[in-house]
């Protein structure tokens, strides 16, 4: 992972820093609905095992997050204080919700990129040439200040799952400094470049992130035994060595994740972090279409 250096984009304001940032951050969400099969989420294709939301609510959602993404890069390189922060993140939680009628479609996203793009503006603006072992060492600076402050709504579903199971879920991973995502970093970047396929790369995120984290909103709907179902499901199909063999088993997974409703929206976030993160430091995927 340390081999790796970011990607050439041009850096050299903090107006292009701020734009560029949200171009990847956009980019990201997109991909992440895009992919197909995710067992149980949402996409393009699809509903998942949701019946409030498909792919054109995600669709609406993420382009109302533009103006998010510009504007938290900007106050981050400005090293504004949490509560500035904060309050830019809740007017985009607010705009979002308008859009989709009130629809949680990317709550967990809004979080955990938008701490992303504060971190990521600030190293970019410190050292134009940066490993993903900088990225991390600047994600847990700045989250050591930030958790000091942060608290989780406490009728979320994440945390009602959190004081009925000890467990930690997708959110509190990121909070803690990604390391989920920075493990799988170099493995999911080496099978986008060898395939060039989203759908096979963020599968492989997907079913190792599934078998990793405590996803809360899995635990919410279908309490320990669902997950462990669930991830036991993942490992099996993770242990498939033939990528299209693995597509397959994993197209009957979401079928049967879809009628079960089991929807690991925590996963999600988390590969939504990775595409993000991934852009930085793999020009192919930078440039995907």
């Amino acid at each position: 992972m340390n081999s790796m250096h970011n990607t050439p984009i041009y850096w050299d304001s903090e107006d292009r820093i701020a734009r560029g940032i949200t171009r990847i951050a956009i980019r990201a969400l997109y991909f992440e609905v895009k992919a197909y099969p995710k067992p149980g989420l949402v996409s393009f294709i699809d509903s998942g095992a949701h019946r409030d939301m498909n792919g054109e609510t995600f669709y609406r959602s993420l382009f109302t997050l533009r103006h998010y993404f510009y504007d938290i890069a900007v106050q981050g390189l400005a090293h504004r204080s949490y509560d500035d922060l904060r309050r830019i993140g809740v007017e985009a939680e607010r705009r979002m919700l308008h859009k989709t009628a009130g629809i949680n479609t990317h709550r967990g996203a809004i979080f955990a990129l938008g701490v992303l793009a504060v971190s990521v503006s600030r190293l970019i603006k410190e050292k134009r040439h940066f490993a993903p072992h900088d990225l991390y060492q600047q994600l847990i600076k700045d989250w050591r200040v930030i958790l000091q402050h942060h608290q989780t709504e406490q009728s979320s579903h994440g945390a009602i799952v959190r004081q009925n199971h000890q467990v930690v879920d997708a959110k509190q991973m990121a909070r803690d400094g990604y390391a989920v995502v920075f493990h799988l970093l170099t493995s999911f970047l080496a099978l986008y470049q060898q395939t060039l396929c989203l759908d096979k790369s963020c599968l492989f995120a997907y079913l190792q992130l599934l078998s990793a984290v405590d996803d809360t909103n899995v635990l919410y709907r279908k309490g320990t035994a669902g997950l462990l179902f669930a991830r036991q499901k993942a490992q099996e199909i993770l242990a498939i060595e033939c990528l299209d063999t693995r597509q397959q088993q994993a197209m009957e997974l979401h079928m049967l994740f879809s009628r079960e409703g089991i929807s690991p929206g925590g996963v999600a976030d988390l590969i939504s972090v990775l595409l993000f993160i991934g852009q930085l430091f793999c020009e192919p995927l930078l440039c995907h279409y």
